[in-house]
């Protein structure tokens, strides 16, 4: 029982980034000047248990000491309205290699031709560890700039294609 409680955990919180809380399909290349380039994309999962918008997002720092990030995540309230701005609160797991895990809440406000997104995360990275994560997407269909800053890196540029 404690294993498949600690299993279901550990999906529903599968978010933990500065992407948006809602899934999307995307495939890109980003840039950080302290680590270098990262391989990045994400996908809506078919997966949907109780009617909740699921997807995943996974990074790979290209380099000869390799970090990947994946982040599984749950959109819960996705129909918020902030203003006259659509809003989306989610839960997600955020995995790392090397080994490190977090648990917390994302949010996304949508603004006119993008949207801001930020993240905050307890977890386990070589001792408790406190994640976060800003960041800010330009959607240029079907095409989005991406400027963000986290935990792993203090700035990364990516060019994302979304279908």
């Amino acid at each position: 029982m404690k294993r498949l409680l600690l299993t279901l955990g550990l999906l529903l919180g599968l978010a933990l980034a500065q992407a948006p809380a809602y899934p999307e399909n995307t495939a890109g290349l980003g840039y950080s000047p302290d680590k270098g380039f990262y391989l990045q994309g994400s996908l809506v999962l078919p997966l949907s248990p109780l009617g909740i918008e699921t997807g995943l997002d996974a990074q790979v720092l290209l380099s000869q000491n390799p970090e990947v990030h994946a982040l599984l995540k749950a959109n819960l309230f996705p129909g918020l309205v902030l203003g006259d701005f659509y809003t989306s609160f989610g839960l997600g797991l955020d995995l790392r290699y090397p080994f490190g895990v977090h648990l917390g809440p994302l949010v996304s406000l949508e603004v006119p031709g993008g949207a801001l997104s930020g993240f905050l995360g307890l977890g386990y990275q070589a001792g408790f560890h406190l994640a976060w994560g800003a960041g800010f997407r330009l959607y240029l269909e079907p095409l989005a700039l991406e400027v963000s800053s986290s935990d792993r890196y203090p700035f990364l540029l990516a060019l994302l294609y979304l279908w």
